[in-house]
């Protein structure tokens, strides 16, 4: 794994450590939840050099992405702005992750 690689994932870990706050914050207990998960894939993606950390955290984005617009629907924000925001919010992390380790994927565990 390359030092580019590893930053971004420090990166990416504090940013969903910041995201998780903020959820926590307001209350939002399922997407506290999704977000450490996601951590956690992130964790064994970095630490353990498994693809199965990208493959997990890549379903709890998607379950974070159900969950965004679900909030965002039942918090009157509209089903549109809801699903955009959700898709931005559930695609950066696994998005940017990939664009780092796509070409060392089959050197992973």
């Amino acid at each position: 794994m390359t030092k580019g690689t590893k930053i971004w994932l420090w990166f990416a870990l504090v940013l969903g450590l910041a995201t998780t706050g903020i959820n926590a914050s307001y209350g939002r207990w399922i997407s506290v939840a999704i977000s450490l998960a996601a951590m956690a894939g992130l964790a064994v993606l970095l630490f353990q050099k498994r693809k199965a950390g990208y493959v997990f955290m890549c379903g709890c984005y998607v379950l974070s992405f159900v969950s965004g617009v679900m909030q965002g629907v039942t918090g009157g924000t509209g089903l549109i702005v809801s699903v955009v925001m959700s898709l931005i919010g559930s695609m950066v992390i696994p998005g940017i992750t990939w664009l780092f380790i796509r070409k060392k994927w089959k050197f992973l565990n």
